[in-house]
């Protein structure tokens, strides 16, 4: 890192609740290179570039904060995003939290980038959020070159696709004013566990795969086998990654305002 002063990183998931589910394919003009891109599982060469193109509908979450009472620290918050319009993308809410509560005398600044174009990030606003489901809407400051996703109804069993920036195998974080790394997104191959989990306490409208999750991966999708999103990661429990079901994501799309509910803590195991 070039930068002088120190840096301290809120890794795109907790303990709390983190994750989500992402699909759709994009054009091929922004799509990402695929030595970009680190594997996890059998891809054979066909399906490499297509989750390649695939995954610039899934653009990096940076949130970068500078508080009054620490000015020599900058703290960032790096998660995953799910693009449903042109120009809104949705993320988990613990990827944004620090953020949306930004305290007075505080400093924050909220950027989206698509994978094939983390030189050219887009500011964000929030729009709305739930807490309680981890979920927020963010709308960007201009078009996105990237396609929306569509979503689908995930099932039992079914092989399904994550994409994130979690650490990757040197180590690194996508940091957008920062250099980027040679490896930075991660697409794993998985299985979906329970398409209704409802074996966490207080939690409703999710599903699990048996794949963990790492730090980074929050906000990021759950994909099926048509490049459709079925879920958003959203935290880790009793060995299994939990997602936001898709039509829990749907639904808060439609919703004309913020729900004022209390947020729910999960306590959940995270890897790194």
């Amino acid at each position: 890192m070039h930068k002088k002063i120190k840096q301290m990183l809120r890794l795109g998931m907790s303990s709390v609740i983190a994750v989500s589910l992402l699909a759709g394919q994009t054009g091929m003009a922004a799509a990402q290179a695929v030595n970009t891109i680190h594997f996890t599982g059998y891809f054979d060469k066909q399906l490499r570039a297509q989750m390649a193109v695939t995954a610039d509908s899934f653009p990096v979450v940076n949130v970068r904060l500078v508080k009054q009472d620490e000015p020599d620290m900058v703290y960032y918050d790096v998660g995953t995003s799910i693009l449903i319009s042109k120009d809104e993308v949705l993320t988990n809410y613990h990827v944004v939290q620090e953020f949306a509560e930004l305290k007075d005398g505080d400093e924050g600044t909220l950027t989206v980038a698509s994978p094939g174009h983390l030189e050219r990030p887009i500011k964000a606003k929030i729009i709305k959020t739930d807490p309680v489901t981890d979920m927020a809407l963010l709308k960007l400051d201009k078009d996105m070159d990237a396609e929306p996703v569509t979503f689908a109804s995930a099932r039992d069993n079914q092989i399904v696709y994550t994409i994130g920036f979690p650490k990757n195998p040197a180590g690194d974080l996508v940091l957008l004013d920062e250099e980027f790394p040679s490896t930075y997104n991660t697409i794993a191959k998985s299985r979906v566990y329970s398409s209704q989990a409802s074996d966490v306490p207080g939690k409703k409208g999710i599903g699990s795969i048996v794949k963990a999750m790492a730090q980074g991966n929050s906000g990021g999708p759950v994909l099926d086998q048509n490049n459709r999103v079925i879920g958003m990661m959203t935290f880790v429990y009793g060995g299994k990654t939990y997602y936001i079901t898709s039509k829990t994501l749907q639904s808060f799309i439609k919703e004309t305002t913020s729900p004022a509910k209390k947020q729910i803590a999960v306590a959940g195991k995270i890897t790194s």
